[in-house]
């Protein structure tokens, strides 16, 4: 019985960090909270969120050539996303990384 409920303890305590783990990935990041994500932490939430973004054209024209999925890294996403929360505190990552899928989609090839 102690051992049932001592491996029970520790599956609920994984659980529980991960599913803490998981709000900060795919949730909305403030820009407060986005200096403390860690560099896996930023390129799996950035990757998440803007390759739906990407396949969906929501809100832009689909271009021609699909930059975005030819890029060698997500880098270049997350400086941007950096700099954007860096200027703008009270803003949410998702507002910086849409900006970068804007100006990377409409640069010309």
């Amino acid at each position: 019985m102690k051992i049932f409920y001592t491996s029970g303890m520790y599956l609920l305590l994984s659980l529980g960090s991960q599913a803490a783990i998981a709000q900060h990935l795919f949730g909305n990041p403030n820009c407060i909270d986005w200096p403390k994500l860690t560099a896996l932490e930023k390129t799996t939430w950035l990757n998440a969120y803007l390759v739906p973004l990407n396949l969906t054209n929501v809100s832009r024209k689909k271009p021609k050539i699909d930059k975005f999925s030819q890029l060698p890294s997500l880098d270049s996403a997350v400086l941007h996303v950096d700099l954007y929360c860096s200027s703008n505190s009270d803003a949410f990552a998702s507002v910086g990384a849409i900006q970068f899928l804007d100006e990377l989609t409409s640069a010309s090839p």
